[in-house]
């Protein structure tokens, strides 16, 4: 690797940075400009935005939104540095502009809150873009009731609309009236079967549609056979042509005004909202979705915008997060560090990022959110260059919504604890990862990256198999943890594993009663081929694994170490949580096919990681396993475990982007804690603390430099080595 560092580019960036600055007190709009033939939409040029909104939904008092209005909302948003406004024009109750279909928020009087947001940004080529609620839009369920959602006992669903009624025609007539603004586009809100049982619709027409579909009677709930297929099949296809009938209607009159619908297809939801991750992130002009890491983790930010992009391929993706501490209506704000670090995380990884505010009771705006907003979203865009190139990842995380369905049922964690920790450890590990979905994956995909790994992927249909061994038997390389493969189609374990070809050993049984369940890996392994899997891992020590273990038996494969399950007892209060008594098989297989290689993991190190009693070796053993797979990626890069790394391609300047990601805050972990066991809320980041990364580049370079002008980069012995005081960096290599 031949190294030049020159740091002189960090005067010239401290000067886009003031530039950035500078337009937020209101000259010129840098970061506005249109191209020259008009034909870019609003969100594919704009990279940050607010979305404002209203608190309350009140007629009883002359105080609820009277001192908002339209002038107040822009002017907050140049504050900010916005480049884009969406403003709730349509909730469960009220309209904020001159409605026929809807009553207006009566304290609003004659003003028409959309006319005065147009008025003042046409000042500033703001786009505005338009908020419509569909689901709890109580106002049309009190007025309609034969469009209400109904219960398998016939009885209505509060506030939920059904999707095959007439209320699609309603949701047209609000529309159609903002249309005749002069919006860029809308934000249909709230498209999910209700997050609280029962989930569905069996109303009378529901009911003749799945009849006459299916040509059975809808079951009244979750069966998990082939009826209740038939049923999520249709509650998935009733979601996504509901939004299609929506989005023709608007593109019927407008073809250019953007349309985007608030998906809910990404983890932690499942199931139960009625929506799947491929076929519901297609609808609209792009993907959006709400990262929130203080309902969902801290490393939502990351496994959300990662997701959006798979399931949405080559497409718009956009992520949706609040200035708040931990909800929409608290009134409060995060510190700038935590902001910046999310907002940095979504831009980083591709993603448009808009940021949540809702009013106080009366209308009036908090201040210090938007001067603090502003100096997130000026850095932002002094740093455009480096932002929505191609990525470069050396792991495919599989995720498969047949398993999410299918194999996690009723307990959503089941499933997806695996990947939310596979996820967690390759970002702590500064590993480079994209995601694969089994909705749409091909042969390419696989090939895009150097390690394909499938976390307790429980369901895999033939499909999937042949791609997965076309993958491997042409060079690629596979990581498969716990259940992969062990069960049908309707997540029930089987006899023998889908995958015993390329794992290279037998299905024997799996232990899914007990999660008290071990992996050990013995030191006369240290001078053998299987050594890199002890580097930081105690050799001879039972690692607590806590996931189902599978027991193998090696045909080909190479079996190290032991699988191992503990004492039982029945009279023991301490029973299902043992220390270890013997092995079932292999704790690790290892098998070569074709020009590809194989590492298979009894238990779920992944699963553990995010559980309540993770340790950082199943971290260790991930990594070790992986940089076996991929001893030598395009940047590898040693940091610490609070730090994320993003490695960009800017093919146009011939340059490689490494972004730095730092979170300096106690663990937490996706749904998982919030949703079962202790409730542990994300810590929030209070200073960017600095840090230091060691980066190695295995292709030559030409020049070495930095963004920000307090941090450095100079040559060390494993390459680079970064210092910086910030939460987001980058690294610029220019190739030779």
């Amino acid at each position: 690797m031949t190294i030049k560092v020159n740091l002189s580019g960090g005067c010239v960036r401290r000067f886009l940075f003031l530039i950035g600055i500078l337009w937020s007190c209101g000259d010129p709009l840098l970061a506005q400009t249109v191209p020259a033939d008009g034909a870019a939409p609003w969100y594919r040029r704009l990279r940050v935005g607010i979305e404002w909104g209203p608190t309350g939904a009140n007629e009883v008092d002359g105080v609820y939104l009277s001192q908002i209005t339209g002038q107040k909302i822009i002017q907050n948003q140049r504050l900010a540095n916005s480049q884009y406004a969406v403003v709730f024009m349509k909730d469960m109750e009220y309209a904020y502009y001159n409605s026929k279909l809807a009553r207006k928020c009566p304290n609003l009087g004659d003003r028409d809150v959309l006319r005065e947001c147009l008025d003042e940004a046409r000042k500033y080529d703001m786009p505005v873009v338009a908020y419509c609620q569909v689901q709890y839009d109580s106002s049309s369920w009190r007025a309609h009731p034969e469009w209400r959602m109904k219960g398998p006992d016939g009885k209505d669903l509060d506030s939920r609309l059904c999707y095959n009624s007439g209320y699609v025609e309603q949701i047209k007539g609000f529309l159609a009236e903002m249309m005749e603004y002069e919006i860029s586009g809308f934000h249909v809100d709230m498209l999910d079967f209700g997050f609280f049982a029962p989930y569905g619709c069996w109303c009378d027409t529901c009911r003749k549609q799945f009849r006459e579909q299916n040509g059975i009677d809808m079951p009244a709930g979750p069966t998990w056979d082939e009826a209740w297929d038939k049923m999520l099949e249709f509650r998935y296809r009733s979601n996504v042509a509901f939004c299609k009938q929506v989005q023709e209607f608007v593109k019927s009159r407008k073809p250019n005004m953007s349309i985007d619908f608030n998906y809910h297809g990404y983890p932690p939801f499942a199931w139960e909202v009625g929506e799947r991750p491929v076929s519901h992130a297609a609808v609209g002009d792009f993907v959006t979705a709400e990262g929130l890491p203080f309902v969902f983790g801290q490393d939502n930010p990351s496994m959300l915008a990662l997701f959006l992009a798979a399931a949405r391929p080559g497409g718009p993706v956009q992520v949706a997060s609040s200035r708040t501490m931990h909800g929409y209506h608290d009134f409060n704000i995060r510190p700038l560090a935590e902001l910046k670090w999310e907002v940095f995380t979504y831009l980083a990884h591709g993603a448009q990022c808009t940021i949540v505010d809702k009013a106080n009771y009366d209308g009036t705006l908090d201040p210090v959110a938007y001067r603090r907003l502003g100096e997130v979203f000026g850095e932002a865009i002094a740093k455009g260059e480096y932002f929505g190139h191609t990525p470069v990842a050396e792991v495919g995380l599989y995720f498969s919504s047949r398993s999410r369905d299918w194999y996690g049922r009723d307990d959503r964690v089941k499933y997806m604890a695996a990947f939310w920790g596979a996820h967690k450890a390759l970002k702590q590990s500064q590993i480079t990862q994209g995601m694969i979905l089994d909705e749409n994956v091909t042969a390419e995909r696989l090939r895009a990256f150097p390690v394909v790994y499938l976390p307790g992927v429980a369901v895999l249909s033939d499909r999937e198999v042949e791609l997965l061994e076309s993958y491997v038997r042409d060079g690629g390389n596979l990581l498969v943890t716990g259940m992969t493969g062990v069960c049908d189609r309707y997540g029930q374990p089987q006899k023998t594993s889908a995958l015993e070809r390329l794992i290279g050993a037998r299905l024997v049984r799996c232990v899914t009663e007990y999660p008290d369940n071990y992996l050990r890996l013995p030191s006369d392994l240290k001078d053998g081929d299987c050594g890199f899997l002890l580097r930081d891992v105690p050799a001879d020590w039972p690692m607590l694994s806590w996931s189902p273990l599978v027991a193998y038996e090696p045909t080909e494969a190479k079996g190290v170490g032991q699988a191992m399950i503990a004492y039982r007892s029945q009279s023991n209060q301490w029973a299902g949580h043992m220390s270890p008594e013997k092995s079932i098989g292999p704790a690790i297989l290892l098998h070569r096919l074709g020009k590809g290689k194989v590492l298979c993991v009894a238990g779920c190190p992944d699963a553990a990681y995010v559980g309540q009693f993770r340790m950082p070796e199943h971290r260790y053993l991930i990594r070790n396993m992986i940089r076996n797979l991929n001893p030598e990626p395009l940047v590898r890069v040693d940091a610490p475990p609070q730090v994320e790394v993003v490695v960009a391609r800017d093919s146009a300047r011939k340059r490689l982007l490494v972004h730095f990601l730092s979170h300096f805050g106690a663990p937490s972990s996706a749904g998982i804690s919030f949703d079962k066991g202790t409730r542990v809320l994300p810590s929030v980041m209070e200073e960017e603390l600095p840090f230091s990364a060691r980066i190695h580049v295995s292709v030559p370079i030409r020049k070495a430099s930095v963004a920000g002008a307090d941090s450095s980069v100079k040559p060390c012995p494993e390459g680079l080595r970064l210092d910086t005081p910030r939460c987001h960096e980058v690294l610029i290599l220019d190739l030779q």
